[in-house]
């Protein structure tokens, strides 16, 4: 415990350090630690591993909800990222050690180290020791040689990037927020006039059935008196009609019912109020608007919800979730009992639930000891991290495992996150400080000059297909670019360019394609050198 956290204290203060307007940030731990193992202190594996299944668990958790979206959209984009980047780190690994003489085994360790990917290297150690026992130690050198470099370097690009791409991260963020503002726009509200002879004397609940539109019909006002738009309420030719919703479904409307028309729909004699109510309450959350029944059992419309800074126009099918604020318009004392089922209980927002939170770990960690097979008698395993990240991204997207439903709040995932990166760098710094030297002296400078070659490949790949061929966000192409080369630590400092979710979401959409392409083409690396050398 002594040496864990006077490590991350010491490398997090040497992090502070600025010069020329760059930083190390976290990755300050990792070069302390290195000194702490060159003296003999070695924190155990399992820490070690632990940090990074922390780190990529919470990273999951948080941007689930934007990755799935991505992938639907970008699924051949962030293949291209993560596969092409990794592609030419592994050919320049090939290429780079049949020059300088390495050997097989140190090849692969390079490439492994070089991308700051210890999955990738337990997969090519056990594709060395299937056919080469004897040798598989050369891999573990080679990793460790180029590993504190690639750290260093990719940290200092994430933090340089955006000044290359001629921006700042603030514009960056910016401009991520206009991108995501577009694709989901923000709700309006619109009065029509009933003047289609088709809705007269059809009720509110016969316009909803026609599923013509996804906006939400919440007050009609007949003459001076406003009432909430109750299911069995039948419409009159030239009552006004109040409805939210983006406005190409209020386009729709438009079309449905009527001209757009000014009129002020605020009852005065206190028939219909609005009120804002955090969902908090366990017997609502995960159950969906349809099966709560609020309109037809209260007649209480919820015209708008808003989720992780979004604004949605809710229907039947919008499932809820803790901290979901929703706006209701009805009757005051609908209103009042609506609020009583699904909220006033806000305090359990400040708390996670630790049962889904670590059986979701626990299935991450099963996955990634799955062993698939592969043609030529080799296996993939995922490892604990990569498993954790799979299974928090899908947490991160559908909230539940199973019956369990996950809750994080947003302080836990950043604690998460740090304090698994910081134990991670920490443990993986005094594991390679402890032959360093006695490393890159029996080797030269072959192992460090073949690392650096590896490391830029990679690095100046990605940054060319995220950047400049799809034109991607500088900060979401700068999370890519840190997903290329599996490395946390500069996550973390792309992180702290700007007050944005966008590295996060660039990081952990293109990490998934990156991690799995390394575990598939490390032992490919050292089967094809094999054969050649």
């Amino acid at each position: 415990m002594l040496a864990l956290f006077a490590i991350t204290a010491l490398g997090l203060a040497v992090g502070m350090l600025r010069l020329g307007g760059v930083a190390l940030g976290s990755a300050g731990v990792f070069f302390v630690a290195l000194g702490f193992g060159h003296f003999g202190v070695a924190l155990p594996r399992e820490i070690t591993e632990l940090g990074l299944v922390l780190f990529v668990y919470s990273v999951g958790l948080e941007a689930g909800s934007r990755f799935f979206s991505l992938l639907h959209g970008r699924g051949l984009a962030l293949l291209a990222v993560g596969t092409g980047a990794t592609a030419a780190g592994a050919l320049g690994a090939a290429l780079i050690a049949l020059a300088l003489g390495l050997s097989a085994p140190m090849a692969a360790g390079v490439f492994c180290g070089a991308t700051t990917c210890t999955p990738a290297l337990a997969s090519a150690l056990d594709a060395i020791r299937s056919a080469a026992p004897d040798v598989a130690y050369l891999a573990s050198v080679a990793y460790g040689a180029t590993y504190p470099f690639s750290v260093a370097s990719v940290v200092l690009t994430a933090q340089l990037l955006p000044r290359w791409l001629r921006t700042t991260p603030d514009a960056a963020a910016d401009e991520y927020h206009l991108e995501e503002a577009a694709r989901t726009p923000p709700l309006e509200q619109c009065v029509f006039r009933v003047e289609n002879p088709n809705c007269v004397g059809r009720t509110i609940e016969d316009l909803v059935s026609l599923d013509m539109f996804r906006a939400v019909l919440c007050r009609v006002k007949r003459g001076s008196r406003v009432e909430p738009a109750r299911p069995g309420l039948i419409l009159e030719l030239g009552d006004a009609v109040l409805a939210v919703g983006p406005p190409q479904e209020l386009a729709k409307l438009e079309a449905l019912i009527g001209g757009v028309v000014v009129e002020v729909m605020h009852d005065a004699n206190g028939r219909v109020t609005s009120d804002e109510v955090v969902v908090s309450r366990g017997s609502a959350i995960g159950r969906t608007l349809g099966e709560l029944c609020l309109w037809e059992r209260f007649s209480v419309v919820v015209s708008r919800a808003r989720r992780d800074g979004i604004e949605i126009s809710p229907d039947g099918h919008f499932r809820l979730e803790p901290g979901d604020l929703l706006r209701l318009v009805g009757p005051p004392d609908a209103v009042a009992s609506v609020t009583t089922l699904l909220g006033r209980e806000e305090a359990r927002l400040n708390e996670t639930s630790l049962l889904p939170f670590a059986a979701g770990i626990a299935l991450g960690a099963a996955l990634g000891a799955i062993a698939i097979p592969l043609p030529g008698g080799l296996r993939m395993q995922l490892g604990p991290a990569g498993g954790a990240l799979l299974v928090g991204l899908l947490l991160g997207r559908f909230g539940a495992l199973g019956p369990l439903r996950l809750h994080v709040p947003v302080a836990v995932k950043h604690f998460g996150r740090e304090l698994g990166l910081v134990i991670f760098l920490a443990g993986a710094g005094s594991a390679a400080g402890e032959q360093f030297l006695t490393i890159i002296a029996q080797t030269g400078v072959r192992l460090f000059l073949a690392g650096a070659l590896v490391t830029a490949a990679t690095t100046a790949t990605a940054i060319l297909v995220a950047c400049r061929v799809l034109r991607w966000n500088a900060l979401v192409g700068d999370g890519a670019v840190c997903a290329c080369l599996t490395n946390p630590a500069a996550l973390s400092a792309a992180r702290r360019l700007a007050d944005s979710e966008a590295a996060a979401v660039g990081f952990a959409s293109v990490y998934p394609v990156a991690l799995l392409s390394k575990i598939l083409l490390a032992p490919a690396l050292y089967l094809l050198l094999a054969r050649l050398t």
